[in-house]
């Protein structure tokens, strides 16, 4: 509950940013949202320590940059294999490793995320927990470099979880 409260004070200010509200209602609105939306994902998995919450913090910054850098770079391939027909299509499914498997489905959860909402690629299946196949508009593109973005995925997904 600690965990969820603390998580919840991020949501507020990006609440108050997006309303451009920076009031103390504006504050309270956004808090209980954000704490709504952590207390259904059921975060009892993360952990918070004083002396970690920063390298937490700073590891979901990472990933945010991260997942914008991604989510810009692969809406300006889609948009250019759109407007040039003569870009390649190769669509296919490539299967991606998901996490450890002594690990939460908190990490596969948000890695699929993570991918899905990149365009260009959709998680479509996931056999267990730890495989996800991955429909991709260029296979041989993903697939060269699927292995290594999961990597660095989980990588921060375990830091913001309080799990590195």
């Amino acid at each position: 509950m600690v965990a969820t409260s603390l998580l919840a004070i991020p949501f507020s200010i990006i609440w108050m940013m997006l309303t451009e509200n920076p009031s103390i209602g504006g504050f309270v609105v956004g808090f209980v949202i954000g704490f709504a939306i952590l207390y259904s994902l059921k975060l009892e998995n993360i952990k918070i320590n004083a002396r970690r919450l920063p390298n937490q913090m700073l590891a979901l910054i990472v990933y945010t940059v991260t997942l914008a850098r991604d989510i810009w770079n692969c809406s300006v391939d889609v948009a250019k294999r759109v407007l040039n027909p003569s870009m390649p299509l190769n669509p296919g499914i490539i299967a991606v490793r998901t996490q450890d498997p002594d690990e939460s489905d908190f990490t596969a959860a948000f890695s699929a995320h993570g991918i899905t909402i990149t365009p260009g690629e959709l998680v479509v299946d996931f056999d267990g927990s730890h495989t996800m196949y991955v429909h991709c508009l260029d296979v041989e593109a993903s697939s060269q470099n699927a292995d290594a973005a999961q990597l660095k995925r989980l990588k921060l997904l375990r830091r913001i979880i309080g799990r590195d």
